[in-house]
């Protein structure tokens, strides 16, 4: 007797179109949840960045010294800055943070396909000046994600705001633009070095305590860091 056989091979096409149909509803399951946790990282490693310039500068604080307004010098004024670039080089020439990278945000919007400079500084001892591609921000090399105001509060404490994620508005919102995390919240980091993200500043948990009218909080930063007038020192 002659017993046919026939091996199979391969699958069917409605067994291709099951599997397909089933890693799709997988990938819209899990796709949420994994962009969740690398937006978290994101922002994990952004907090970290910021507590290490806010340590930078109690470091150069310690020394009863604080960031004037005026236009930054290695000979004349060292501890003078008129924009953000000139604060960092503040801290790099006085506090050693000479680290370039830290200034910017990986996830900021502004920056996907920057080449961020590696030093704040260059040039000898003495001489030292302003990396060029540090100091004029560009799509190419980089907007810094941070910024801070002058004159710098000369006494820092827990409630102070000292630098935060750019973007924050004086009605304690983010920009939706300028901000490094759209208008979905940003870093504030305080004059004890301790970072918070927060959604924006209007909630009365989230508030500043008011130098403009003590006893009171406020949405607006310029009304936390003195009772004069501050200047806002921009990234962007």
């Amino acid at each position: 007797m002659k017993i046919s056989s026939s091996v199979r091979r391969g699958f069917t096409l409605i067994e291709l179109l099951t599997v397909i149909a089933i890693i799709g509803i997988l990938a819209a399951v899990l796709f949420p949840g994994v962009q969740g946790v690398m937006k978290k990282a994101k922002q994990s490693a952004a907090s970290t960045k910021l507590r290490n310039i806010a340590q930078s500068y109690i470091t150069f604080n310690s020394g009863s010294k604080f960031v004037k307004d005026a236009a930054w010098n290695t000979a004349t004024a060292p501890t003078s800055a008129a924009t953000l670039q000139e604060f960092a080089a503040v801290l790099a020439l006085n506090a050693g943070l000479n680290s370039g990278e830290i200034w910017y945000v990986d996830a900021d919007p502004s920056n996907d396909s920057a080449t961020f400079p590696k030093q704040v500084l260059v040039g000898s001892a003495g001489a030292e000046n302003l990396d060029p591609n540090f100091k004029t921000p560009s799509a190419s090399t980089g907007y810094q994600s941070w910024t801070t105001y002058t004159p710098t509060n000369k006494n820092l404490n827990e409630q102070v705001p000292l630098l935060w994620t750019r973007g924050l508005l004086a009605t304690g919102k983010w920009d939706t633009t300028l901000g490094v995390w759209g208008s979905t919240g940003g870093h504030i980091a305080f004059g004890d070095a301790h970072v918070d993200w927060r959604a924006d500043t209007s909630a009365t948990e989230n508030q500043f305590a008011s130098k403009k009218t003590p006893g009171t909080t406020t949405v607006n930063w310029t009304d936390a860091v003195t009772a004069g007038t501050v200047r806002e020192l921009k990234s962007k």
